[in-house]
């Protein structure tokens, strides 16, 4: 509401009803999130979307959009778990140390990349900065969910993924892969370029992890 929306509007843009979100200002809801060090500049980043969703008269925001900002708000609280139990394990192997090292590095460029976003003046260059601090968040979430499988020893087990399935993201993302949004778009905006370069590469990286997740799970199937 800093913002001088009406509670009509915020509600519309999340998807929620008028009364929820008075009920949220008035601290009813939402009360017992934890507070965490790179919280805030998530829920700004989420704000600035919110607003230019209501100033545009576009779609409100999709759950998915909601869920990934809480999926990076519990990445992050993962890893600043883990480094805080890091002081308390005295049998670290190099691998560990190295993946702490890692998470730490991850946790502080998340947070730079988020002041740089809220400090940027052009819309390109903030969604670049928030873009790389979100990737920051999920290197710190992937790491932190190894560093908590070699400390517990658990056993990997099947994933118990549909091939079926996997076979067509598979289809899907070679079909966005055959053509480069680089190349087929053209606008004279450095930064810009950058981004749809980073969706290019991403299209690369996703057909190759899925192929090789594609390949082990068939090797997985053979020696059943």
């Amino acid at each position: 509401m800093q913002m001088g929306f009406k509670v009509h509007q915020v509600a519309r843009v999340l998807d929620v009803t008028p009364p929820a979100v008075t009920q949220y200002l008035k601290g009813v809801r939402g009360t017992k999130m934890p507070e965490l060090e790179n919280m805030r500049q998530m829920i700004d980043a989420l704000a600035d979307k919110a607003a230019n969703r209501i100033k545009g008269g576009m779609a409100p925001l999709s759950t998915v959009e909601l869920l990934d900002v809480i999926h990076q708000i519990l990445a992050v609280s993962s890893g600043e778990r883990v480094l805080r139990s890091s002081s308390e394990n005295g049998k670290r192997n190099e691998s560990l140390a190295a993946l702490k090292d890692r998470l730490q590095l991850e946790l502080a460029a998340a947070q730079q990349c988020f002041s740089l976003a809220n400090n940027a003046k052009g819309d390109y260059t903030r969604l670049l900065m928030r873009m790389i601090a979100t990737d920051s968040i999920r290197h710190a979430d992937i790491i932190s969910q190894i560093i908590s499988f070699m400390e517990t020893g658990i056993e990997i087990r099947d994933e118990g993924l549909d091939q079926s399935l996997l076979k067509d993201v598979l289809a899907i993302e070679d079909s966005a892969d055959e053509t480069s949004l680089l190349s087929a778009v053209k606008i004279n905006h450095s930064v810009a370029k950058l981004l749809l370069e980073s969706i290019d590469m991403d299209e690369k990286k996703h057909d190759k992890l899925l192929g090789k997740m594609m390949r082990s799970l068939s090797e997985v199937e053979k020696h059943r």
